[in-house]
């Protein structure tokens, strides 16, 4: 099937007081000709074409009610809730599913394969001003995060190294009976620094039909242990619930079944970085994450119209998810780096619900599963060029690939045009992800023999920046290409692999200040 091309424009005016670059870098060594490896959870590290950044001071200069009111300033992100504030996310990149997209929170992703969207993330977890900063890196990066990158990465941080020691609070009262309280302190000494934040939220009836409140609390620290070792620490806690029409009902005006859909929500993710300076060429890193997630959700049902109704549904899940990545980066000369390294995730689910088809039916099951894999990056910088590329290697333990390597591998290049501030960049990716645990086990439509999902991601632009690094463009095509995608097929009633989908476009972006305004502007 052929769909007609989809336009997107965002713009706007923010206030601000320093520079807000829309685009960052990787950490630059002490020669700024060449950009090293930097922290594992930094996923502007692995990137020769630059990765989208939203400050704090772009968000909260919009005043959203959600975090994904601000992504949809850059380009190529199409973001929205369904079914209203309370409905759940969603969020594509390029074109792609949501659950293509990895959402991981200081390097712990937070993904969650037991819903029944394959594995999004349910933004609701986030109040836009517990965020300090997202980074957002598109095209297929399994190459550096394994599973689940099929399509782009967001990355979003919550707590700022750069943040002066203090503490601030904050309340903010709307329309409708919305409110927000909350604060942060950040604390510096010899023994390292440490920040804590904690935030409650609530829309109350801003769009009728559909409800939304969260709480969080959030711990991060940064021990010194030593001049050649660096130690961070994050925890967050987070909750929601809310009500929405479900995704299919047509909404607030058009759904003929006026119950809403409720959830609650918690998730927990902890995380620690350790890195170590082994010899100046030579340097080490580990990295642990823990997520677990849980949902409970209550459905009235879609009555039928242009598609067929949906039954009333309930589920309770549970998920949970560890992960370890440690590597070695050698840098012999400033000109050359590699980097080799392994990585284990472990993912455990368990549901219990029903199908109400006039006699509730029950939808209970639970699984678990290993993924362990190898990877290795090469960093080339010559004068007028630097290479980027690597190869991966994991190994599915269950499934149809029970024991076979999937392979993917990923090259990037950019170009400097002399002292312009004009450079090329041109990037090749392959990914791949697992099927969903929702996908391989939901009773009623579960197939166990579906085939992982697989990507290959080409683009090719120009970036500008002007010397000051006060004004930002860029124009990039870009084209996506998936195969074997996972989709319900109505006729045979389970779960089926469709053959392949193609999506490309175009996306222009600029950002600049002048005094103490900023403007950021996409077009896709």
């Amino acid at each position: 099937m052929k769909k007609s091309p989809t336009i997107s424009v965002s713009a706007a005016f923010v206030g601000a007081i320093a520079l807000l670059p829309v685009q960052a870098r990787g950490e630059e060594a002490t020669d700024p000709a060449i950009v090293v490896t930097a922290r594992l959870d930094d996923p502007a590290s692995a990137a020769t074409s630059s990765a989208m950044t939203l400050s704090q001071l772009d968000i909260s200069a919009q005043a959203p009610i959600s975090l994904l009111e601000s992504l949809v300033l850059l380009p190529g992100i199409d973001a929205f809730e369904k079914g209203g504030l309370g409905g759940g996310s969603y969020l594509a990149l390029r074109g792609g599913e949501p659950n293509f997209t990895l959402v991981a929170s200081n390097g712990v992703r937070v993904n969650d394969p037991m819903v029944s969207s394959g594995g999004g993330f349910d933004f609701s977890l986030l109040g836009p001003e517990d965020v300090a900063r997202v980074d957002v890196l598109s095209g297929s990066w399994s190459t550096a995060y394994g599973a689940d990158a099929l399509s782009g990465v967001v990355s979003v941080r919550l707590d700022d190294p750069g943040e002066e020691p203090g503490a601030k609070a904050r309340i903010g009262l709307g329309s409708g009976g919305r409110y927000e309280l909350g604060g942060r302190a950040h604390v510096t000494g010899k023994a390292g620094s440490l920040t804590f934040a904690a935030s409650t939220r609530d829309t109350a009836d801003l769009l009728r039909g559909s409800t939304s409140e969260g709480q969080s609390a959030m711990v991060s620290a940064a021990p010194d242990v030593g001049e050649v070792v660096s130690l961070d620490l994050f925890g967050l806690y987070a909750r929601s619930q809310g009500s929405g029409f479900p995704e299919d009902s047509g909404g607030t005006h058009p759904a003929v079944i006026r119950d809403p859909e409720t959830r609650k929500r918690d998730q927990l993710a902890l995380g620690a970085s350790l890195q170590v300076a082994i010899t100046p060429q030579l340097s080490g890193q580990l990295r642990l994450g823990f997520s677990r997630s849980t949902l409970e959700s209550q459905s009235p049902g879609v009555a039928p119209g242009a598609l067929d109704g949906v039954p009333p549904i309930s589920s309770d899940s549970r998920f949970k998810r560890f992960e370890a990545v440690t590597s070695l980066d050698w840098t012999p000369s400033q000109s050359l780096a590699f980097t080799i390294g392994a990585s284990l995730v472990h993912e455990s689910g368990t549901s219990d619900g029903t199908v109400d088809f006039g006699e509730p039916i029950p939808t209970a099951y639970a699984l678990s599963r290993s993924l362990p894999g190898l990877f290795a990056t090469v960093v080339l910088v010559l004068p007028q060029v630097e290479l980027r590329a690597g190869p991966r290697a994991d190994f599915p333990e269950s499934g149809t690939e029970n024991g076979k390597a999937r392979i993917t591998t990923r090259a990037g290049v950019v170009a400097p045009l002399g002292t312009s501030g004009l450079r090329l960049t041109a990037n090749y990716a392959q990914g791949f992800k697992q099927p969903s645990l929702f996908a391989l086990g939901f009773p009623l439509i579960a197939n166990p023999d579906l085939l992982p999902e697989r990507s290959r991601t080409m683009d090719a632009g120009i970036e500008w920046s002007s010397a000051d690094s006060l004004w930002t463009a860029s124009a990039t095509a870009c084209k996506s290409v998936y195969r074997d995608l996972i989709d319900f097929d109505p006729e045979l009633f389970t779960n089926i692999n469709r053959d392949r989908v193609t999506a490309q476009g175009f996306e222009f972006a600029a950002s600049g200040q002048t005094g103490p305004i900023r403007f950021i502007a996409s077009l896709t």
